[in-house]
């Protein structure tokens, strides 16, 4: 019985003291003191941002913080985002794909999830001379201003609604709304709802779509960590699949609408997907490519857009 107790005990020294060695090993940036196993997890607060800004003002602009064996340093002010964006962009490319991650990107085969290589490079070099272009962002900009205007009046009729009088104004609501249709409109080339506010078949279906890869995204979170633990909690193969051939049968109709639509005019709007397909040959991006470009957009987008105005 003796010996049935030394090995898993030893083991669990072994795993402590490599921990240890991990740590004390480099130099890291100060942070909020880690748990044994889940180090940080169960100190990081629903909205995240806020909490990594409130850890800034105790511990500076450079911060270390362990979701679970994970190590993540954490910057806070402009000057350290360029020098991780820009000036060392190359060494520091290279981001942890979780499970569901590496599902969701077909193993980086799009820009945020993609390893550095020539992948990355050729992807980066389409995103900064074609898509993101001083040329083409002032071509959106009606897009991004009639959906605004759209949104103010929309906050204008329900606040002068006499049935919303004296209620207090959710402006998360309409961040969102003016969010969605402008990252769909700026993607997609469409917007999914119409005037009255009432959304097609193809918005409720992408909504469904976005809300069940929030869904598959989250459900490992605590396993994604942990390695050790992923045992566990093992992938539904099934329900990443199904998913990904729902997200790529909605994209593909609407990458159809748009090239038939191109043949039939003889020229390409300025939207992000006859961008991407008009540039397919020239840059040698396979579709997977161009469908996980257009869901990264589509990704931070809407989510980083919503919560950074906010």
């Amino acid at each position: 019985m003796g010996l049935f107790m030394i090995i898993p005990i030893s083991l669990f020294t072994l795993f402590l003291c490599f921990a240890l060695y991990q740590r004390l090993r480099f130099k890291l940036p100060p942070g909020p003191r880690p748990w044994p196993v889940v180090g940080n997890l169960y100190d990081i607060k629903p909205v995240r941002f806020r909490c990594f800004a409130e850890w800034a003002q105790s511990y500076g602009p450079i911060i270390s913080v362990w979701f679970g064996s994970t190590l993540n340093v954490i910057v806070s002010n402009s000057e350290l985002a360029r020098e991780v964006l820009k000036e060392h962009d190359q060494h520091l490319a290279d981001r942890h794909r979780s499970r569901s991650a590496a599902k969701f990107s077909r193993d980086g085969k799009d820009l945020i999830w993609a390893d550095y290589g020539p992948h990355y490079v050729k992807v980066r070099k389409v995103c900064t001379l074609e898509l993101f272009s001083p040329k083409r962002l002032e071509a959106l900009r009606p897009i991004r201003e009639d959906e605004v205007t759209a949104m103010v009046e929309s906050i204008f009729k329900d606040c002068t609604n006499t049935e919303n009088l004296g209620k207090s104004v959710l402006v998360k609501k309409y961040l969102g709304a003016v969010a969605f249709n402008n990252i769909t409109r700026l993607a997609f080339g469409k917007r999914f709802v119409n005037a009255e506010g009432v959304m097609d078949e193809e918005g409720v279906e992408f909504k469904a779509i976005v809300a069940n890869g929030l869904k598959l995204g989250a459900s490992l979170a605590m396993a994604e960590h942990i390695p050790w633990l992923r045992w566990m909690f093992p992938l539904e193969e099934e329900a990443f699949a199904k998913h990904g051939a729902r997200r790529d049968k909605l994209t593909r109709a609407i990458m159809e609408e748009h090239t038939q639509a191109r043949n039939k005019s003889g020229g390409a709007k300025q939207h992000f997907v006859d961008a991407l397909l008009t540039l397919q040959d020239k840059y040698d991006l396979s579709e997977d490519t161009i469908i996980g470009l257009l869901w990264d957009m589509i990704t931070a987008g809407m989510d980083t857009t919503a919560i950074s105005v906010e």
